[in-house]
This record gives structure tokens, C-alpha cells and sequence, in this order.
């Protein structure tokens, strides 16, 4: 297996400080409560590291995709030349299937202007209206078609493939239909492998033992993202240092490890329910929105190993700052002190905009003179974060060096490790979701004919 070797770029400044009790008082963790956790600490991470030997036959392949996933990028940018060729591509899939590449194509697109590129556009939910209105916009000659599904057989996935691919053909003919859509699914088995088998439809594999949620750095994320040109490896050189940085058994040289301690113990010490996210970086918003459903997906579970325990897991929620201050801080500040804040803040921004004050106004926004739209969004940051530390809430920041592939690539190892690891401390399974599978069960029963209970 090749690795792919790591850059100089900058690693990621995690401050966990404000999650202590020496800054927010008797809601932050004690010296002596970490040190309690010590053993588990270690055998968390010895276990996270057997189950990581194997590359991406390893239990947690998920956490070797770093290492596994550089001898697939020639395919994989292979496979995105030749789809670069349309205008429009319809990337097809749900969930894991579909937010991580979503996410990491917003946060790292935001500010271009080439109109060389493909426009993605991702067809997630079932609603007819957005399909609808996605197709007439468009003529098919120029709609290239992405479905992924690691199963094979996601309903609503195979739904808008179905329809989509129906579109193509009646409009193109079969054979030339065929030539505008590419798989990416299970290497042997489900319904698209199968299709791609009978139809010569192209298809590259996902690792059998990588989930959806934990997907983004396989060709479910990465093939898609090098259609729209995003920098894949990058992302996974990011991956490659975040995984190399987190090694150790000491949380205090191991900041995954340190923030899943922090969580669990904030959790079933101090009855943290609830993990906002609240970037400071608009690009940043959907990340958020994969973190909720890594977070949510992996931890929301019976602890069944210690009955009588409340469940695993905090409740993940979405904040944007600065505009949630207007929309959620009241709450936030004078409510139940139940909630753990992630910040992100950018360190270096790409864009500088100098705010332009004519003498006249002056008197009105003195504090503004000389200033740059970046010096306003980091005095919101800055205060934000103070009086939600004065108020006694435990927070976490992450300050990003750049906004670029390798950045992300850091964050997205950064938060499935801490969430595998968290998982372990919880006593609970972080790559299943069983609860999940019951609603996809009696969905397909109530589209059978069967009736529900209600």
C-alpha cells in the first residue's frame, strides 16, 4: 500500500483551554477528573490502534484512509477528466453518501470565479420539486450523472437515479446515455454493482469496511471533488499529518484523544447535553452539517454493555457566527448551562476588504475607521467567545491556518478519530446505526403494501 507523503502546510491549533475548569469554573473538567480517565485513556487508544492494523481491511479502516486511498487517485482522477468534459453534473446520494463531498466542495469553492469547472449539483432528498427543476433547467447532452451508494441499493438514491437515467435515455438514446454516467458502490455486490456489470457502466469501489458517514476520503467524496477541481491530495495530506499528530496515548500530545475525553467526561460529569458547532466562516456551514450526522450517527446509542446508564452521545447542533449572536445567544447566554461550543475561527483569510467611511459617517461607526470587514468578524468571534465563557460554558477552538484542502483534510481525521474514540469510551459500536436501518426497513415494508402501526 502506498502512502502518500505529507507537506510543510500548517497544522491546525486546537485550544481546548476553555474547556477546563480553570476558565469556565465548576462546569469545566478538573486536572484530577482527566487524570482519573488515564487508564481508560489508554486502553481507548491501544484498541483504536489494533483495530486499525489491516489498512482498509482493518475494522476502523475508516482511520487508514490517509494511507490506503493514495494507490486509487490515478483512477479516481482519471475517471473525474473524463466527466469534466460536461457542464452540469448530478452527483447522486444521501446522507454519508453525499454531505461529506458536499461540505468539503462548499467550503473550499466559495470564492472562485472560474467558470472552467463543472457545476455540481447534488440530489440528495427525495423531493420531486428539486428534481423537477433541476432537469428542465438543463439539456441533456451536457448532464453527467454520479450515483453513489456503498449498498447499492439506497432507496432514495435509486430513485433519482432511476428517473434521472430514464431522462437521459429518452432524451440521448441508451447507448449514448450510458456514456454520461459512472457508478461509485460496493466492489462485488448490490444493485449498482450489478448494473455496472450488465451495462459496462463505469464504477469505482468503496471500501467494504468504510461506512458512508466515514466515507468523504474514498471515491465517494473524492471523485466528485476532482471533478469540480478541488485539491484530493491535499485532503488527504492533511489527513496523513492530522493521523500522525494523534499517535500517542497521552491526550496532552494527542488532541483527538483529548477532545473525546473532554466530551464524555463534560457529558456524564456535568451533564453537557448538548455539542454546538459554531464556525466563524460562512464556507464552513456545511461542514457543520456533516459533523451533526458523524457525531449524531456514531454516538446516539443504547449503552447497552452498562445498563442503567443514560445514552451514549451529546446532541449535535448548527450555529453560524455571526448570525446566530442575533438568533441564539439569548438562549445561549441565560439558559440552562447544558452546552458544549466548538469555535472555528480562520487565521489567515484570502480576502481583505477595507470598509470604506466617509468623514460624514464617521461619527456614527468611529470604532470603524482604519478597519477591514476581517477585524469585525474576529471581534465577534472574540466576544462571542468570552461572554460564553464568562456565562460557564466549556469551549473548544479551532483555529484554521488557511482555508485549503490540506486544512480540511486535517478536520475531517481530526473529528472521526475523536468520534471513534469517543465511542470507545462510551462502550459503544461508533461505525453502526441500527436505529437507522429500522426506519429503512419499515419504509421499504410501507411502500410493499405493508401498514403502519399509526
Amino acid at each position: 500500500m502506498t502512502s502518500l507523503r505529507t507537506n510543510s502546510h500548517a497544522l491546525l491549533r486546537i485550544k481546548t483551554t476553555n474547556l477546563y475548569a480553570e476558565a469556565v469554573g465548576a462546569e469545566g473538567i478538573t486536572p484530577s477528573e482527566m487524570a482519573e480517565l488515564a487508564p481508560e485513556l489508554k486502553r481507548v487508544h491501544q484498541a483504536l490502534t489494533e483495530k486499525t492494523k489491516g489498512g482498509l481491511d482493518a475494522e476502523f479502516a475508516c482511520l487508514n484512509l490517509h494511507a490506503g486511498m493514495p494507490e486509487m487517485l490515478p483512477q479516481i482522477e482519471d475517471m473525474a477528466a473524463q466527466i469534466r468534459r460536461f457542464h452540469e453534473v448530478a452527483v447522486i446520494g444521501i446522507g454519508g453518501s453525499s454531505l461529506g463531498a458536499k461540505a468539503v466542495h462548499q467550503a473550499l469553492t466559495a470564492v472562485t470565479t472560474s467558470n472552467s469547472k463543472p457545476t455540481l449539483h447534488f440530489l440528495e432528498n427525495i423531493d420531486p420539486y428539486h428534481l423537477e427543476a433541476v432537469l428542465l433547467r438543463q439539456r441533456p447532452e451536457t448532464v453527467a450523472a454520479i450515483a453513489i451508494s456503498k449498498s447499492g441499493g439506497t432507496v432514495e438514491t435509486a430513485v433519482q437515479y432511476l428517473i434521472l437515467r430514464d431522462w437521459l435515455e429518452k432524451n440521448l438514446g441508451k447507448d449514448k446515455a450510458q456514456q454520461q454516467q459512472w457508478l461509485v458502490t460496493d466492489p462485488a455486490q448490490g444493485w449498482l454493482r450489478e448494473l455496472a456489470r450488465r451495462d459496462g457502466i463505469p464504477a469505482l469501489p468503496v471500501p467494504p469496511r468504510v461506512g458512508g458517514r466515514y466515507s468523504v476520503l474514498t471515491a465517494v467524496g473524492l471523485l466528485p471533488l476532482a471533478v469540480a477541481g478541488i485539491d484530493i491530495r491535499g485532503l488527504l495530506a492533511g489527513a496523513a499529518d492530522n493521523a500522525a499528530r494523534c499517535a500517542s496515548d497521552d491526550p496532552r500530545q494527542n488532541p483527538a484523544l483529548e477532545m473525546a475525553a473532554l466530551f464524555y467526561l463534560l457529558d456524564v460529569r456535568k451533564n453537557k447535553r448538548t455539542s454546538i458547532m459554531m464556525p466563524y466562516v460562512d464556507p464552513l456551514q456545511l461542514f457543520v452539517d456533516w459533523y451533526c450526522q458523524l457525531w449524531a450517527e456514531s454516538l446516539g446509542k443504547r449503552m447497552e454493555a452498562r445498563p442503567g446508564h443514560p445514552p451514549a452521545g451529546t446532541l449535535p447542533v448548527r450555529a453560524m457566527g455571526a448570525v446566530d449572536q442575533h438568533s441564539q445567544l439569548q438562549m445561549y447566554l441565560e439558559s440552562r448551562l447544558d452546552k458544549i461550543f466548538t469555535f472555528m475561527a480562520l487565521d489567515e483569510w484570502e480576502y481583505d476588504l477595507p470598509i470604506p467611511l466617509p468623514e460624514a459617517d464617521k461619527k456614527f461607526f468611529p470604532y470603524l475607521a482604519g478597519k477591514h470587514m476581517n477585524d469585525v468578524i474576529e471581534a465577534e468571534f472574540q466576544a462571542t467567545r468570552q461572554v460564553i465563557t464568562d456565562t460557564g460554558h466549556p469551549n473548544l477552538t479551532l483555529h484554521l491556518p488557511a482555508l485549503d484542502a490540506h486544512t480540511v483534510g486535517q478536520m475531517i481525521d481530526l473529528y472521526q478519530r475523536t468520534t471513534v474514540y469517543a465511542g470507545l469510551l462510551y462502550g459503544i459500536n461508533p461505525l453502526d446505526q441500527p436505529a437507522v436501518e429500522k426506519g429503512k426497513k419499515l419504509a421499504i415494508q410501507l411502500l410493499s403494501g405493508g401498514a403502519s402501526s399509526h
